[in-house]
């Protein structure tokens, strides 16, 4: 039986969000998470795989409930665990199937006794001075006011942080326009181990289920052998074009991401919808070129699509600290810390222009993301977690990855918890309290 009132509101069901109803939830908390979609999981549920969570160095960055969650993946053989890789940008793949994500995510939320409200979202929002009292959430029945002592925006588009009324950026800071979007694609019928064999880059070599022997099961690199075929194909608009795509099981990429949607904005309805029409007609265009001209994909065919564009950047929060890209390079560390990152500055050009990394330059290889970031900066009763944290639009190219949202996720969860249970608002909370209680739950602060 749903309630009216909670003692916390997950307005989000992606990786973030999975994370924070967990902990709180897992807390002690009377919880609710609100998703839009038929399922939680978010992009884990697209089959993007989850990237870093070790750093250059080797060692885990990220761990707690994410981890939790590769392993019981690992368990139903719908993961390949960790694997470390070299030679690109990345540190580690962790390759994951999506359909299990699905269920295993909601299997979890339910064991900790939280209740979940799919087909829903948040469409409005009642602030008491700089209080958070409630929200109005759209779904078959209406319109619904839920109230709760806490609330957590991990809606990726910091949408509830918004019809609240917190401050927010978005985009780069020259133009406002955000990284380019990517649609997401599963195919079947692959010879995955011919097509991989033409990239060399991230390679990594294990057994896919259902095969008898090890090989690359990553494609990372660029399209540029075809670079003739492309531009005279008008398939993208330049040379070059990147693709990444990668698998856990034979004759079958999980995942493929290459196609690219720029200059939109995808905290806009209307935009948004002309993104996702526009990511189909590439994929039109990008399914017959990979089966004329790629070996290994001449039979492929398109078994899933993404639900829904790949969205990289809209609103950042303003939240009493913004993370910033030197932070990040110069691998900082912070007393109030919460969440680890190892994952570069990963900037996939808002006019399409193409994709560049900067790396942590640390010996640590690696950085710490303060509780202040998810605190925003003068609304209570509300925390934000996941890729609307208070950054810089450079930040948030390295922290947007799920393995960082989900340690996100479970901090903003558990924090939320405390705060509910001490009646006190989300910024006064004891940090040192809350740190505590991350390590013993698994999380690295350290």
């Amino acid at each position: 039986m749903y309630r009216q009132k909670y003692d916390v509101i997950v307005a989000g069901g992606g990786t973030a969000g999975i994370a924070a109803a967990l902990s709180a939830a897992r807390s002690g908390a009377h919880v609710l998470l609100i998703e839009k979609n038929a399922y939680a999981g978010g992009t884990a549920a697209s089959g993007l795989p989850f990237v870093d969570f070790f750093n250059r160095n080797g060692r885990q960055v990220v761990a707690g409930v994410a981890e939790e969650l590769m392993n019981r993946l690992f368990q139903e053989k719908a993961s390949l665990g960790h694997i470390r890789t070299s030679g690109g940008h990345l540190n580690s793949v962790t390759m994951i199937d999506p359909e299990w994500v699905k269920i295993i995510a909601e299997e979890m939320l339910l064991e900790s006794g939280c209740d979940i409200l799919y087909h829903t979202f948040v469409c409005a929002a009642e602030v008491e001075g700089n209080c958070l009292k409630s929200i109005v959430a759209a779904n078959k029945n209406g319109l619904t006011e839920f109230h709760a002592d806490c609330f957590i925006d991990t809606t990726g588009d910091g949408d509830l942080a918004k019809f609240a009324g917190a401050k927010y950026h978005q985009g780069r800071e020259s133009d406002g326009l955000c990284q380019a979007m990517s649609l997401l694609f599963k195919l079947g019928d692959v010879d995955v181990e011919r097509a991989t064999a033409l990239f060399s880059e991230n390679p990594i070599k294990a057994c896919p289920v259902g095969g008898d022997h090890e090989y690359n099961l990553h494609i990372s690199g660029k399209l540029t052998n075809w670079n003739d075929i492309i531009l005279k194909e008008e398939i993208f608009p330049h040379p070059d074009h990147n693709i990444w795509a990668g698998t856990m099981r034979e004759n079958e990429l999980t995942y493929v991401n290459t196609i690219r949607v720029s200059e939109k904005n995808g905290a806009d309805a209307y935009e948004l919808s002309e993104a996702e029409i526009e990511g189909r007609i590439q994929l039109k265009k990008v399914i017959r070129f990979l089966n004329k001209h790629v070996p290994g994909m001449e039979k492929a065919h398109i078994t899933s699509i993404q639900n829904g564009i790949g969205i990289r950047e809209t609103r950042r929060i303003d939240g009493e600290y913004v993370l910033t890209g030197q932070d990040i390079i110069e691998g900082r560390r912070f007393e109030d810390c919460i969440a680890r990152n190892g994952y570069c500055i990963d900037i996939h050009d808002p006019k399409g222009q193409g994709w560049g990394v900067s790396r942590i330059q640390s010996e640590e290889q690696s950085y710490d993301i303060p509780y202040r970031c998810i605190v925003p900066e003068r609304i209570d009763h509300l925390l934000v977690a996941g890729r609307c944290i208070s950054t810089t639009a450079e930040a948030l190219a390295s922290t947007r990855i799920m393995p960082s949202c989900m340690a996100l996720g479970q901090a903003a969860g558990t924090a939320a918890a405390m705060a509910a249970e001490q009646g006190q608002v989300p910024r006064n909370l004891d940090i040192k309290h809350l740190q505590a209680v991350l390590k013993k739950d698994g999380a690295v602060i350290e």
